[in-house]
C-alpha cells in the first residue's frame, strides 16, 4: 500500500511539474532537432549535403514505390529518376553548367519536380518565379536571377508576350516545357515564323546518370533553388533555399529524406480536395492558412471525417478557426510552423487539442538551451526602430508584450548561418543589425511581430510596417501603389491592408484622389466646389478652392480601366480589393503616416467612409460597393 501511495504521488507530482513546464512538449522538439542537428554533421563530414542524394537514396532503397501521384497518374522513383536523367541531358546540351541558373516560370506539374531534380544532379540552379508575375516585376525577378535559360509552360506564354524583348536584352533563351504536339497549331494561328521560343526536346536524350561522387564538392550554403518573396518592401527578393535549409522542409522535402508519397495537385479546389485525400489514403496534409480557411467555409459533406489523416503541417492556421478545423474534419494533430524563406531559425508547435491552439510555436527551457538563437524585442511601432537599453543593446520583450521577431544571423554555425538574398547585398545587409545584444554579434530582423506566454507559447501578431498578407502572400504597398500611380489619371494615391471578417492576412485597399481633369466634366462652366464624394452619387456643396465636381460616367471609365490596369501589372493576390476615391488630397507631410492609420481604422466600414467606394467582384471589376456588398463580406458570403 504503501508502494502504491509513493507511486501516485509521484506520478501525481510527475504531473504537476508537466504541467507547470510542459516539459514532454518541450521534449519532443528538442530532440527531433538534436538528431537532426547530428545527422546534419554526419552529411558535412561525409560530403554527402547535395538535396539531390535524399532523392537519389530513395531511388536505390525502393525504385518502385510510388513517389508521385499527379491527377490520377503515378510515378515511381525510378521514373522520375530516369526521367530527370533525359531532361539534365538535354540542359547540359543548351550550355548549362553548375551554379548557372535556369528561370522556372511554370504551374504545379510533375515536369516542375522533373526540371529541378535535372538542375540539382547537374549542380546548376532553378530559380523559381511566381507564375503569377507579369511586366515589371518578371522582368526584376529576371533580371536579379541573371540565368542562361528561361523554361516556361506553355499556358502561361501571354505575359512572356508582353515582355519577350526585354526578356531577351537580359540575355535569355527562351523555352516552353509544353510538348511540342501540345502547342503547335495554336500559337499565331500556327505562323512559326513569329514564334519566339524554341521547344524543351529533352525525351531524345538517353537515361544514363551521374555519379554521386560528381556532387561531393557541394557544400550547405549552394543554393539548391532560388525562391521569389515578395519581402516587406519593393521588388521580390531572390532568397537563396540552400542545400541544408531544402533538405528538412515539407512537401518534396520530407519526402525526398522519408520515402512518402507526395500527392500534387495543379491548383487547390475544396470541391476535390477531400475527395482526392481519401482516394489516394492521405496521411499528412501541408497547409497554409487560407488552405484550411477555404476548407472550413466550404458545405459539409457527411464524409467529411472519412479519411485517414493523422496530422497536418503549415503555417498560419488562424486561431479562430484551429480547432473548429481539427473538429470538423477529424484531425488528431496539428503542426503549426513559423519561418521565413531567408530565416535562420524557426518556431514550431505540434498540439491535439486546446492547449496551444492558435500558437505559431513552443519554446520551453529546454528547447530554448538547444535553440537559443531567437529573441523577441521590443520596436516602435511609429518609426519601425528597434528600441535600445542606455548601452545601445536592445531590449527582450517581457511575457504579454508585442515586438519583432529577429535570430541569430552566425556563419559560424550551420543553424544559424546566414544566406540573404540572390544577387541583392544592400537587400541582404538591410536585414542585419549588429551590437544586438553584446558586441560583435549579428541578427536577422524578420519584420514580424510576435509574443510569448508565461507558458513558453509564442502567437503572432503582425507585420511590421505597411507590408500586409493576403492569400497567402506579403504584398507590398509601395510597389502596389508605384504601379498604380502609373495611371495618367491619378494625382496621388496610397495602398493599405484592411481586415475582413472571417478572412486570413489582410486585403488590399487603395485611396485615390484623382486629377481633376479625370473626374470633372469638360463642358462645365460653373465654378469648382467642394464635392462630398457620397457612397450613391456626387453630392455638390458649396464652392471651395481646389473643389472638384464629378462626372458619373468619367469617374465609371476610370474604374474599368484600373480594373484593367490592375488585372494586367499587378499578381492577383496584390489587386486591391477596396477603392476608395478621395474628394481631398491625401496628406504627404510628416503626418501621411497617421492619416494611413485613419484610413485603415474606417476601411471599408459605410458608417465610418462617406467617399465614394468600390470593391473587386468576383468576376474580375471594380463596382460600386454599398450596403448590399458590405452585408455580404460582414457575412463571410462574399468571395474575395
Amino acid at each position: 500500500m504503501v508502494s502504491l501511495m509513493a507511486a501516485l504521488a509521484v506520478a501525481g507530482l510527475a504531473g504537476y511539474i508537466d504541467g507547470r513546464t510542459r516539459l514532454w512538449r518541450d521534449l519532443s522538439i528538442a530532440i527531433p532537432g538534436f538528431r537532426s542537428k547530428i545527422w546534419f554533421d554526419r552529411l558535412i563530414a561525409n560530403n554527402d549535403v547535395s538535396f539531390y542524394n535524399r532523392f537519389e537514396e530513395q531511388c536505390l532503397q525502393r525504385p518502385h514505390n510510388i513517389a508521385l501521384i499527379f491527377e490520377g497518374h503515378s510515378y515511381t522513383w525510378k521514373n522520375l529518376e530516369l526521367e530527370s536523367n533525359r531532361l539534365a541531358h538535354w540542359y547540359q546540351s543548351k550550355g548549362i553548367q553548375p551554379k548557372d541558373r535556369v528561370a522556372m516560370y511554370m504551374v504545379n506539374s510533375p515536369l516542375f519536380i522533373i526540371s529541378w531534380l535535372a538542375l540539382l544532379k547537374i549542380k546548376a540552379v532553378p530559380a523559381f518565379i511566381n507564375n503569377q508575375l507579369n511586366g515589371s516585376v518578371l522582368l526584376h525577378s529576371l533580371k536579379t536571377a541573371q540565368g542562361q535559360l528561361l523554361i516556361f509552360d506553355y499556358e502561361l506564354v501571354e505575359p512572356l508576350c508582353e515582355s519577350v524583348e526585354a526578356i531577351r536584352e537580359l540575355g535569355y533563351e527562351i523555352y516552353t516545357i509544353t510538348p511540342k504536339e501540345h502547342v503547335q497549331g495554336r500559337f499565331d494561328d500556327g505562323d512559326e515564323t513569329i514564334r519566339f521560343f524554341g521547344f524543351v526536346e529533352w525525351r531524345q536524350f538517353g537515361t544514363g546518370g551521374f555519379p554521386k561522387e560528381t556532387r561531393k564538392d557541394v557544400v550547405m550554403n549552394d543554393p539548391a533553388a532560388l525562391i521569389f518573396t515578395s519581402g516587406t518592401t519593393g521588388f521580390p527578393k531572390a532568397a537563396v533555399m540552400d542545400h541544408g535549409r531544402c533538405t528538412p522542409i515539407v512537401g518534396i522535402g520530407q519526402s525526398w529524406v522519408s520515402g512518402s508519397t507526395v500527392v500534387l495537385s495543379r491548383k487547390f479546389s475544396t470541391l476535390t480536395f477531400w475527395k482526392e485525400v481519401r482516394e489516394q489514403e492521405v496521411t499528412l496534409i501541408q497547409y497554409i492558412g487560407e488552405l484550411c480557411r477555404y476548407l472550413l467555409v466550404a458545405p459539409k459533406h457527411p464524409l467529411d471525417k472519412e479519411n485517414k489523416v493523422r496530422m497536418i503541417y503549415g503555417n498560419g492556421m488562424r486561431p479562430d478557426i484551429w480547432q473548429k478545423f481539427q473538429d470538423r474534419f477529424g484531425i488528431h494533430d496539428i503542426f503549426e510552423c513559423f519561418t521565413m524563406s531567408e530565416a535562420t531559425g524557426a518556431l514550431f508547435n505540434r498540439t491535439g487539442g486546446d492547449d496551444g491552439a492558435g500558437a505559431v510555436g513552443f519554446r520551453g527551457p529546454i528547447t530554448r538551451a538547444f535553440q537559443p538563437a531567437l529573441r523577441l524585442v521590443k520596436v516602435d511601432f511609429d518609426t519601425e526602430e528597434l528600441v535600445k537599453d542606455e548601452n545601445g543593446y536592445c531590449i527582450e520583450c517581457a511575457p504579454g508584450e508585442t515586438g519583432e521577431l529577429i535570430t541569430l544571423a552566425d556563419n559560424k554555425t550551420n543553424l544559424t548561418r546566414f544566406v540573404g538574398y540572390f544577387n541583392q547585398p544592400k537587400m541582404s545587409n538591410a536585414k542585419l543589425i549588429q551590437n544586438a545584444f553584446e558586441r560583435d554579434d549579428q541578427f536577422m530582423r524578420t519584420g514580424d511581430l510576435l509574443y510569448r506566454t508565461k507558458d513558453h507559447f509564442w502567437y503572432f501578431a503582425d507585420r511590421a510596417g505597411d507590408t500586409f498578407r493576403w492569400k497567402g502572400e506579403n504584398v507590398s504597398t509601395a510597389e502596389v501603389a508605384d504601379t498604380l500611380g502609373h495611371l495618367e489619371e491619378i494625382a496621388a494615391c496610397t495602398v493599405y491592408g484592411v481586415t475582413i471578417p472571417g478572412q486570413d492576412g489582410r486585403a488590399g485597399m487603395v485611396a485615390i484622389v484623382l486629377k481633376e481633369s479625370s473626374s470633372s466634366s469638360s463642358s462645365s462652366s460653373t465654378p469648382p466646389t467642394t464635392t462630398t464624394m457620397t457612397r450613391d452619387a456626387s453630392v455638390e456643396v458649396e464652392p471651395a478652392r481646389g473643389g472638384i465636381r464629378v462626372d458619373e460616367k468619367a469617374l465609371e471609365a476610370f474604374m474599368e480601366r484600373l480594373g484593367q490596369h490592375a488585372r494586367k501589372r499587378l499578381p492577383s493576390y496584390a489587386i486591391p480589393r477596396f477603392v476608395r476615391i478621395c474628394g481631398q488630397d491625401l496628406e504627404m507631410t510628416g503626418t501621411f503616416k497617421n492619416k494611413k492609420i485613419e484610413l485603415k481604422k474606417e476601411g471599408f466600414d459605410l458608417r465610418l467612409v462617406n467617399e465614394r467606394l468600390f470593391w473587386w467582384t468576383p468576376q474580375g471589376r471594380y463596382q460600386p460597393f454599398r450596403e448590399t456588398e458590405h452585408g455580404l463580406i460582414q457575412a463571410g458570403r462574399a468571395r474575395l
